[in-house]
């Protein structure tokens, strides 16, 4: 992955792999990695040759404990948030789909993080919560907002008010995660399913984003009507004319993106 600094990438088979490179500091969130996980995922959106993203973390323990609380400038100000969010990417609807590699504990930002992909894959021994009220702040990064979206509000409320974390087989039964598997497997799990999509025409994929995007927060009827402006888009696309082609001719689709 080239030299050591605390955002590692690499790109492969069409799939971007960017890893938080800060072990030490269990893969906590600090100004200088805010700013690089800014730049790489909004060089991602502009790479053609990105189909998906996977965001993990070094190690086993910590897939990222949520912002550095050494960070802080003197007047005690948050500096990780970027014009994306914190990370860059909690404020962030991304045309490319993220994909979270949970390798070790969620918590708190990196809670925030997680939620903000749109699928997620556990290692077993990965556990997820928002525990900022045990330090007088709120998650304020899109936690308070997605976790009682995602799941149950009840269940939200209770992790939201204890601070107390799940582990990840009680993430899976309560819809938090997508799949839970051994510590060792949970790269290739992300890298099958990131894989499968880099496949798929990015135009649908970044389109089904968005639909899913306004369908939570607009009336059905707006939502299809959003629905049809796609679809009066898509189907007058290169893309929309090489996929049924590719199809019926039994070979892999070459995509343009347009």
């Amino acid at each position: 992955m080239g030299e050591t600094k605390k955002v590692l990438t690499e790109l492969k088979n069409g799939v971007l792999i960017v890893t938080i490179n800060r072990e030490e500091r269990r893969n906590a969130i600090d100004p200088e990695t805010s700013a690089m996980m800014e730049q790489i995922l909004n060089d991602a959106e502009q790479n053609p040759e990105v189909g998906a993203i996977i965001i993990t973390g070094t190690g086993d323990r910590s897939f990222c404990s949520g912002e550095d609380l050494a960070a802080y400038d003197e007047n005690g100000t948050c500096q990780t948030i970027m014009a994306h969010g914190f990370a860059g990417i909690t404020e962030r609807l991304s045309a490319k789909p993220i994909i979270c590699a949970a390798n070790g504990t969620a918590v708190a930002g990196g809670l925030e993080i997680a939620l903000a992909c749109d699928i997620i894959v556990a290692s077993e021994n990965a556990r997820f919560g928002l525990s900022e009220v045990k330090v007088g702040f709120l998650a304020t990064s899109g936690g308070l907002i997605r976790l009682p979206n995602i799941i149950p509000k009840k269940i939200a409320s209770e992790m939201v008010l204890t601070g107390k974390l799940i582990d990840a087989q009680r993430a899976y039964e309560v819809g938090l995660v997508n799949y839970v598997v051994p510590r060792e497997q949970v790269m290739d799990k992300a890298m099958e399913l990131a894989e499968i999509i880099a496949a798929n025409a990015p135009i649908s994929l970044k389109l089904s984003k968005e639909i899913f995007h306004v369908a939570t927060q607009c009336s059905f009827e707006d939502a299809q009507r959003y629905c049809n402006r796609c679809w009066d888009y898509i189907e007058k696309t290169e893309d929309a004319v090489e996929g049924p082609k590719a199809f019926l001719e039994k070979r892999k689709p070459d995509w343009k993106g347009r």
